[in-house]
């Protein structure tokens, strides 16, 4: 298995755990999809069966996400740290960070187009009896 392979099936298989870490969460179902597409994005990268484009368009949505994400202040991502909503915008905030990092990563591992159909057809066209 190729480098790539390798990461972006870890990284699939991390994104499930977080995604099945939010099922408390208030706002769960906005935070599972988040996960899961990520991971989804990143099995597709390990069959090579995703473009570079969907890629970095999921960056970026990933990383405006961040951005909107950045708590009002940093208190860390301890309980008992601080105001348990600035806790809970900085946890949103690196997983959005994570994900964007990765999804940017494959992009730049990723050719500019992938292999949606088998170079070569896996039948043989034949003469028509006519």
């Amino acid at each position: 298995m190729a480098f790539k392979q390798i990461l972006s099936t870890l990284m699939g298989i991390v994104f499930i755990v977080f995604a099945a870490m939010q099922y408390n969460d208030p706002d769960a179902a906005i935070w599972i999809a988040t996960y899961l597409v990520a991971a989804i994005f990143s099995f597709l990268v390990s069959f090579n069966r995703i473009n570079q484009a969907i890629l970095l368009v999921a960056f970026v949505a990933y990383a405006v996400g961040a951005v909107f994400f950045w708590p009002a202040k940093w208190e860390g991502i301890a309980i008992g740290g601080g105001d348990i909503k600035n806790i809970e915008e900085a946890r949103e905030f690196l997983g959005l960070v994570l994900t964007s990092i990765t999804m940017l990563t494959f992009a730049l591992f990723s050719r500019s187009r992938a292999r949606l159909h088998p170079k070569k057809p896996i039948y043989q066209q034949g003469k028509w009896a006519n």
